[in-house]
């Protein structure tokens, strides 16, 4: 009986053995590992009383030395400032609060002309999360905002560490795939990816595009 115990135990530990050799890792299989499917953008109607708009780091476009939204390092960014432009005078003429951030180093003046911040408009200056260490939570409670529109660059810094936080405190995220930019469209990839699959954060998140974001009474 104990033999036969015996060679059961070393049988299974050969498997095992086997089995942990052979087991690929993420780095192995890279090269063939599929893109999933794109994940459906949907339209979306604000409700414009607990609402706010987020731009982060537009800095830079003026002096590429003032922040990554620059022809340099992120023409991406560049690119979308048209419509991210359009996302703004349109939430601002639905008398939605436009916040802004600005990295270390930067100030006011340095953001994307065409997204100018009003007089009284808020700006925080953080790393990639801009609610450490700013007031950030704080404006958007003393505001009663319970939904955030995130756009922004770069989309796996700004964007993801601000709006994944904001979602895991209990927020709505409105997350425009063309609002948010990277040096490489990869990072803005798995930035969608992520923001409609990750735990807790994609029951809070809304994917859509900013053609698809309407101002109006009730939310989708």
């Amino acid at each position: 009986m104990k033999t036969r115990s015996y060679r059961a135990l070393a049988a299974f530990a050969i498997a095992l053995l086997g089995a942990s050799t052979t087991q690929a890792t993420v780095i192995d299989e890279w090269n063939t590992i599929k893109v999933p499917p794109a994940p459906v953008l949907k339209p979306v109607t604000v409700d414009k009383s607990d609402t706010a708009l987020l731009l982060l780091d537009f800095n830079g476009a003026q002096d590429p030395s003032k922040g990554p939204c620059n022809t340099r390092s992120k023409p991406r960014c560049i690119a979308s400032l048209p419509k991210v432009e359009k996302l703004m005078e349109e939430a601002r003429k639905s008398g939605l609060p436009v916040i802004y951030s600005i990295t270390g180093g930067a100030a006011k003046a340095d953001i994307a002309d065409v997204l100018a911040p009003d007089a009284d408009d808020p700006i925080v200056q953080a790393g990639a999360n801009k609610f450490i260490n700013t007031d950030l939570e704080r404006i958007l409670t003393e505001k009663h905002i319970k939904t955030i529109i995130v756009t922004g660059t770069a989309s796996e810094g700004a964007v993801l560490n601000t709006a994944a936080y904001a979602a895991l405190k209990g927020m709505n995220v409105i997350l425009p795939v063309d609002g948010m930019s990277s040096a490489d469209p990869y990072a803005e990839q798995y930035v969608a990816w992520h923001f409609a699959n990750a735990p807790g954060v994609s029951a809070k998140t809304v994917l859509t595009t900013i053609d698809e974001i309407k101002f109006g009474g009730l939310r989708a």
